[in-house]
């Protein structure tokens, strides 16, 4: 049973994927191609040598080495620059000294088609990558070339190359596709330059990046502190600007009931005021045992000579409204005097607050 990771590998949409990836590398492959041929060459740049076969002289172009040491040694006089320094050599080998195999094949990116002819060999021929090398060429019935070289005869030319101090840049076939790859490829001063700059590039590519992600960071860590910082700031403030609110909140109640109480005053007489005024009012016959004042009125009871006459007295006071008896007048037996039970209510009688309203 397969795997998530082989299920996701092996899926068309994997298969898709790849393709369009090995199409943009192609296209562009192809551009980068078509961006060098319209900038200028330096003429001579390298040089080819047919190996074992017969040649016409050319620009870039050396004629034929064989396997005899002495043909090695007068190409490398031919492929020097004018500084003495070597310039880089391509081996082209012949179809002669290659077994050509026909085949079809479905159209495929150049490192798929590389692998399925890899695998066919392997599995139909007594040639693997560890005795043979390989390209191709498209023909134009649509069928494919496959080219196919010993090892042993790379590794000889590759020695040879070395003995005679040439600076071998890859073996391929004479002719073939452009787009096929070449039997080896070799390293050079230019490749390792370039593997060099690679390197250096990516250095300071990864550096950078490195660099990049350690501000980003840094700054991030640092504004985190910073708004940790900022909030609680805040929470403090808000725990002062809270108790300010409750405090002032207070203030204002306070102050409000103060007023009101104020209000009250000044709008009606004060009980202390009432008192006095009922005191003058009654004759000196009356006898006043109880007397209660609140908010809303009072009550006198006592004992008199002369009962009715209170109610009288008492309505001459225009802060009291509603003076009437609670109770019928009785005569006391003891001193035969007439006991009261007046009820009275204050003038716009107003709704005082009460003192736990007034202390909150």
């Amino acid at each position: 049973m397969l795997s998530f990771i082989d299920r996701v590998r092996y899926s068309p949409a994997t298969k898709e994927i790849q393709s369009i990836y090995h199409w943009w590398v192609g296209e562009l492959r192809g551009l980068a191609a078509d961006i060098k041929g319209y900038l200028p060459q330096k003429a001579n740049d390298s040089f080819e040598a047919v190996y074992e076969a017969k040649a016409s002289d050319g620009s870039g172009y050396v004629g034929h080495v064989s396997d005899a040491s002495d043909d090695w040694s007068e190409l490398k006089g031919l492929v020097l620059n004018d500084d003495g320094r070597a310039k880089t050599l391509s081996i082209l080998i012949p179809d002669q000294l290659c077994l050509v195999r026909t085949s079809s094949y479905p159209k495929l990116p150049s490192t798929e088609l590389d692998s399925v002819i890899g695998l066919e060999l392997a599995t139909t021929t007594p040639f693997s990558s560890a005795n043979a090398a390989w390209t191709w060429r498209h023909r134009d019935d649509g069928k494919t070339d496959v080219i196919l070289i010993k090892r042993e005869l790379i590794e000889q030319i590759r020695s040879l190359a070395d003995e005679a101090g040439l600076i071998l840049k890859d073996i391929r076939p004479k002719i073939a596709d452009t787009n096929a790859p070449p039997f080896a490829t070799f390293e050079t001063p230019g490749t390792r330059r370039a593997q060099f700059w690679c390197k250096v590039n990516i250095g300071l590519s990864a550096s950078l990046a490195a660099l990049a992600v350690f501000i980003y960071f840094a700054d991030y860590f640092q504004k985190t502190a910073a708004l940790e910082t900022l909030r609680s700031k805040i929470a403090s403030t808000t725990t002062e600007a809270r108790d300010l609110r409750a405090a002032l909140n207070q203030k204002e109640k306070e102050k409000n009931a103060a007023l009101k109480l104020q209000s009250l005053k000044n709008d009606r007489t004060s009980i202390v005021e009432s008192w006095a005024r009922i005191t003058q009012l009654l004759p000196a016959s009356a006898w006043v045992s109880e007397l209660m004042l609140n908010k809303e009125g009072g009550a006198i009871v006592g004992f008199t000579g002369n009962a009715a006459s209170l109610i009288e007295l008492l309505e001459k006071d225009a802060a009291l409204k509603d003076v009437t008896f609670a109770t019928s007048i009785r005569i006391d037996p003891l001193n035969k005097a007439e006991r009261f039970d007046i009820r009275f209510s204050h003038e716009a009688a107003l709704e005082l607050p009460s003192l736990q309203e007034t202390s909150q």
